[in-house]
């Protein structure tokens, strides 16, 4: 009979030890729960490379919030921004082979892990708020322009859960020689850009000469003179990074606008149960509006601080100036060496639109 008791227990224990759901990230326990969550307590690591004075972070803390709060504490959410888990890459990769639960980043970064999506970077495809209104976000403001749509069935089909898509927002060009009015003036301006083909085209294009820089190396080049300026963005790198301290010429070209992604690996939002799967969609949905709404009020607000505290002169750009940007942008979409590995359909709707086909 004690034989046979000790039998049953064991088979208890393991049965019940069967039913504990492993959480996202493998830090999670049993405990109290929301209705319909099986009894599962999870944590949710979610992250990025900005710094926690960034809107990223600061409404991150507010989805941190609602999301322990509708769950009855059944999900806990661990906040691991300022690159704490390495760089935009890393975030991304590390989300899609599910060591990293959900993060926030650029498709200048993310494009890495889904080329396809490279197109939404192109220079003067979305120069202004209105546009990305129109093709990112849609009529409901929530990614359903054809952009944000593309975007988001290449993500899934890499292999990534889709929460949403939100601002990372434009690219300028800083310079410390003086104000760019037209392609004339950047002739010869040693200008850093990012380590991407279509950058370095098109700034050479423009008659520029563009050197590709990681961003943690601009900082020293500027202050040494090696490079006279920079194609950089959003605003708000340029002010927390210091670069207003080097270059006093700030041309609000638009050039290049950048969305941001909110993404899960599939295997944490496959350990959530229905309830929990909501109740973070969502968080998420309310997430990426609200981190819209601030990042543009942010940009104005760095706009002022830079030209205030740090006399820098923020130059609207010529209409000279966009033309000679617009033609020098639709030599790179042509440029078959550039778009190779880009979403073919994105790149022909592109041209069409353009009348380039």
């Amino acid at each position: 009979m004690k034989k046979a008791l000790v039998v049953v227990l064991s088979a208890i224990m393991v049965l019940t030890m069967s039913v504990v759901l492993t959480g996202c990230g493998g830090s999670s326990s049993s405990g109290g729960s929301a209705s319909g969550n099986s009894g599962s307590k999870v944590t949710i690591h979610f992250g990025a490379t900005t710094a926690t004075n960034h809107a990223w972070y600061k409404d991150a803390k507010k989805f941190k919030e609602t999301v322990e709060k509708d769950s009855d504490g059944s999900i806990s959410v661990a906040l691991e921004f300022g690159g704490v888990n390495g760089s935009d890459k890393d975030y991304a990769e590390g989300v899609q082979n599910g060591t990293i639960d959900m993060y926030i980043g650029s498709t200048v970064g993310f494009d890495t892990m889904v080329p396809k999506i490279d197109y939404v970077n192109l220079p003067y495809f979305i120069d202004s708020y209105e546009t990305a209104d129109k093709l990112i976000y849609g009529e409901d403001g929530t990614g359903t322009g054809w952009v944000g749509e593309n975007i988001k069935k290449n993500a899934e089909e890499a292999g990534y859960h889709w929460l949403g898509i939100t601002d990372c927002d434009f690219r300028w060009i800083s310079d410390s020689k003086r104000p760019i009015k037209s392609a004339a003036d950047m002739k010869g301006m040693k200008l850093r850009v990012p380590e991407a083909p279509m950058f370095l085209e098109f700034f050479k294009n423009l008659g520029a000469t563009p050197t590709a820089m990681g961003i943690t190396e601009v900082a020293s080049a500027l202050q040494q003179k090696t490079i006279d300026g920079q194609d950089n963005g959003p605003i708000l790198s340029y002010y927390g990074f210091g670069f207003s301290q080097f270059n006093k010429y700030f041309t609000k070209t638009n050039h290049s606008f950048a969305p941001a992604v909110v993404v899960m690996s599939t295997k944490c939002w496959d350990s959530l149960s229905e309830d929990q799967q909501k109740i973070v969609q969502d968080a998420a949905t309310t997430y990426c509006e609200q981190v819209k709404t601030d990042l543009r009020k942010d940009v104005k607000t760095a706009e002022k601080e830079m030209t205030e505290k740090d006399g820098c002169k923020v130059i609207e750009a010529t209409p000279q100036l966009k033309k000679d940007m617009q033609k020098a942008a639709y030599k790179v979409w042509q440029d078959k060496k550039v778009t190779k590995t880009f979403d073919q359909d994105a790149v022909a709707k592109m041209l069409k639109d353009a009348n380039l086909d």
